[in-house]
């Protein structure tokens, strides 16, 4: 399986999926309650939510696309093209840290979500052209948890680096810091590019269709004939579950905060003469970067050990066992949110209970993304898999609008938040147990 290209492909994928993160985290702490922008339009209006629909929409619009290149094109070709526009985008985001510029960053966040939208077929499906089907389990567990450490670096140095672009949320200060880190690791993403072996295009006749939306039409039906279609819309339920987690965050950095008095001039009530003593609530972006990486590491560790206790087979009850871990372990997490805990001790609860929840995100996500890549045929696998990434971001932009509703129209705190977390993966949990019989048959079938 370690030969040079799947080799190639992991640093590729972990360098993308970090500039992806690091840009995304450090938008969301900035537009967050508290942040350097959070006055501003974007974050008065949209604030998290609206981070986190730059990244989904392009998935929406583009992984039609790019399904249909991964299939038409040499997915070698496509790599270093893409790797390269990354670059060119990178560029677009540093100019907006520079300015401070909360608007031209949602713009780089958009291109580069665009970006990573044309990939993200050719990446899964390049795997059985690297591997060979009968390794996909052990090589998606690889894949996946290398992604989700990426994530969870860039989530944690996104909170560490809007902590020193913007100290204290109410100014500015190394404003370069955030370009150079995306520069680094665009440059990183592109060099192994140059490593990867030459492939041969799987359907080098296929007739481009420009309409990215018929391409799904097709896809789906395809699909439909199938299994696909059922697990490619199981696993966007976990991409609607996780994706409300991740955008709800951000805003946890109030309640993670520490409280410190601090001497302000004359007020109302004078206890100092000339001064007035605040408690000042300080928020920390990087204890809520902790929460967020602690949720994707944990996530690798499961995808990795499930890929790796099936090996070449896959077990049909990974699945229901890894829902039924997020049911328990987000409700614990929405309650210990209501608790009366100080942060220091709410901060250590939340992140044993995400650690848990990502642990059983892993089982629950590998069966099914094996399951896709064997039932897709060949010729048609990239389209699947683009579909499949529609469909999930579709979710995931569903997630932000409830969020939205969540947070900005209804007011409430953001823990409450994974009470419907933990809801939605109890329904999950309950259809898989229900229809237990017909997984063991798509297994079996695979």
């Amino acid at each position: 399986m370690w030969n040079r290209g799947f080799s190639s492909l992991m640093v590729i994928q972990f360098s993308g999926a970090m500039n992806d993160n690091i840009l995304r985290g450090t938008i969301s702490y900035a537009v967050a309650r508290e942040g350097i922008w959070s006055n501003s339009t974007v974050g008065i209006y949209g604030g998290t939510s609206l981070a986190a629909l730059c990244l989904t929409i392009p998935f929406l619009l583009f992984s039609g696309w790019g399904g249909q290149i991964a299939d038409r094109y040499s997915k070698r070709s496509l790599t270093i093209w893409l790797k390269l526009a990354e670059l060119l985008f990178v560029l677009v985001a540093v100019a907006a840290f520079l300015a401070g510029s909360a608007v031209m960053a949602l713009v780089g966040l958009f291109l580069l979500a665009s970006q990573s939208a044309f990939f993200g077929p050719v990446k899964y499906g390049v795997i059985a052209e690297l591997v060979g089907r009968e390794r996909l389990g052990p090589a998606n567990g690889w894949i996946s948890m290398s992604t989700q450490i990426a994530i969870v670096l860039g989530a944690q140095l996104a909170g560490n680096v809007a902590n020193l672009y913007a100290p204290g949320g109410d100014q500015y200060g190394m404003v370069w810091l955030p370009g150079a880190l995306m520069l680094f690791f665009g440059l990183l993403g592109f060099l192994p590019t140059l490593l990867f072996p030459r492939l041969p295009a799987i359907e080098p006749g296929l007739r481009f269709d420009r309409n990215p939306f018929e391409t799904y039409v097709h896809a789906i039906k395809g699909m439909a004939r199938g299994p696909v279609l059922r697990i490619a819309l199981a696993w966007a339920g976990f991409w609607l579950v996780g994706a409300i987690a991740l955008v709800a965050f951000p805003d946890l950095q109030a309640r993670l905060g520490t409280v410190t008095p601090r001497l302000v001039p004359i007020g109302s009530i004078t206890m100092l003469p000339g001064f007035l003593i605040e408690q000042v609530n300080t928020p920390d972006p990087v204890r809520s970067a902790t929460l967020f990486s602690t949720l994707g590491v944990a996530s690798g560790i499961g995808s990795l050990l499930c890929g790796l206790l099936s090996r070449r087979e896959i077990n049909p009850y990974h699945v229901p066992f890894g829902a039924l871990g997020m049911t328990v372990f987000f409700l614990l997490f929405a309650i210990a949110g209501l608790l009366d805990m100080d942060a220091t001790r709410l901060f250590w609860t939340w992140v044993v209970l995400a650690a848990g929840a990502g642990i059983s995100a892993g089982f629950y996500l590998i069966p099914l993304m094996t399951l896709i890549q064997k039932r897709a045929p060949d010729g048609e696998r990239g389209r699947f898999l683009g579909t499949t990434n529609a469909i999930s971001f579709a979710f995931m932009t569903l997630a932000s609008i409830i969020y939205l509703l969540w947070s900005k129209v209804f007011g409430l705190d953001p823990e409450w938040v994974f009470f419907l977390c933990s809801a939605l993966a109890l329904v999950g949990c309950l259809i898989f147990f229900l229809r237990r019989r017909h997984l063991i048959e798509w297994v079996k079938e695979s």
